[in-house]
């Protein structure tokens, strides 16, 4: 069981770092510390969070340093990061074991999202999401909701999206999850994720239809989808990969749904990982149904 971090309160530090690629707009950036300042919270920002080496947010140390100490600052209750692009995999395996606080991102944050003991969340990037002038609305609202811990358990997340049963019935397990990129590139290595009866996540975004074929070819082959309780596609951008889907899906018995606020879009859920949900891939419901935060 993984171990939960205090809720969100107004008041609280958050700390802005940079794992992953370069930050390519500081305007963003200051505009995401603005934004969070209005919510009434104090921000820290890493003191690396705007190098560039390349496409990469500074050297590996730096990077990793960075993580660790606002992990291990007591005053920062909550982690937020910047943006995705690439890089986590290069401190994967330098990371020590760190207390736990509230940790958000998705794209590349994928890969640290299940190397932590502790309830991580697949949802918005501070520079990427709240940067913005016209922040989504949607995503504002859950993303507040879970954080501040605002909502009952079960707990049903709202989809605006065009939803498609692709193989119905109704499952319960842990949600993992997120890029499917990244899932296919830990695959065989010791930070791979756990799939054993769990609810796979899974979006990506730029992917040409042959590469989503081939990752979709490569968990199969792998062995990963046997092992699961329940799949939810949430969206690949810029294409339309519903028949891929469908044609994977059909020789498998489990809960399958495509089409989820959960990926690279405007509009994004934040989902608390490491923690058990109720699935109904029939008539679209995801719903949390474990606490994941404590009050103190």
């Amino acid at each position: 069981m993984k171990t939960k971090s205090k809720k969100l309160y107004k008041g609280d530090t958050i700390g802005i770092i940079s794992p992953s690629g370069a930050v390519k707009e500081i305007e963003l950036f200051n505009n995401a510390v603005k934004y969070f300042e209005s919510k009434g919270f104090k921000v820290k920002t890493a003191p690396h969070a705007l190098d560039k080496n390349d496409y990469l947010a500074g050297n590996d140390t730096d990077r990793l340093n960075d993580l660790v100490i606002f992990f291990n600052d007591p005053e920062i209750k909550a982690i937020f990061c910047s943006r995705g692009g690439y890089g986590a995999f290069r401190i994967l395996d330098k990371i020590p074991t760190l207390p736990p606080k509230i940790f958000v991102g998705y794209s590349d944050i994928t890969a640290l999202l299940y190397n932590f003991n502790f309830v991580t969340f697949h949802g918005p990037l501070a520079v990427s999401d709240f940067g913005k002038e016209n922040i989504n609305t949607y995503t504002e609202d859950i993303f507040w909701k879970i954080l501040e811990n605002n909502v009952e358990i079960p707990y049903s997340f709202p989809n605006p999206y065009e939803y498609h049963c692709i193989k119905p019935g109704t499952t319960e397990g842990i949600l993992i999850g997120g890029n499917l990129s990244i899932i296919c590139g830990l695959l065989g290595t010791p930070y791979s994720l756990n799939f054993d009866n769990k609810i796979l996540l899974i979006e990506d975004v730029c992917e040409p239809l042959y590469k989503i074929d081939r990752m979709l070819a490569q968990l199969r082959l792998a062995g990963v989808f046997n092992k699961l309780a329940g799949v939810l596609f949430a969206e690949f951008t810029d294409v339309n990969a519903l028949e891929l889907i469908t044609e994977y899906s059909k020789d498998l018995n489990i809960p399958i749904g495509y089409g989820f606020p959960a990926g690279h879009s405007e509009q994004k859920a934040t989902l608390p990982l490491g923690v058990k949900y109720l699935f109904d891939s029939e008539n679209f419901k995801l719903a949390l149904t474990e606490d994941y935060l404590t009050i103190s």
